[in-house]
């Protein structure tokens, strides 16, 4: 049994049933973490006004700092290192 049996059609020409089927099919298939990752960008796109409050950002930001200044990060060069490892 082949569960892509839309692969080949247009997306444009497909019902909302059949997109659902599609959607199932290739879903049903992926990894924990694809499927995690699938629905955060999902939710990025269903989201009421996908920007955050200034408040939220200034919180974020003041983290990042704090991360920094206590050397919780990657330089540049110890980043291009370890991509030569991939």
């Amino acid at each position: 049994m082949r569960i892509f049996a839309h692969s080949n059609l247009n997306l444009k020409a497909m019902t909302d049933k059949a997109l659902e089927q599609e959607f199932k099919a290739y879903f049903s298939v992926l990894t924990k973490s694809q499927k995690e990752s699938i629905l955060e960008m999902i939710k990025s796109f269903t989201s009421k006004s996908g920007r955050i409050s200034v408040e939220q950002y200034n919180e974020e930001l003041t983290a990042a700092e704090e991360r920094i200044a206590k050397g919780s990060y990657v330089s540049h060069e110890d980043l291009e290192k370890e991509a030569e490892k991939w």
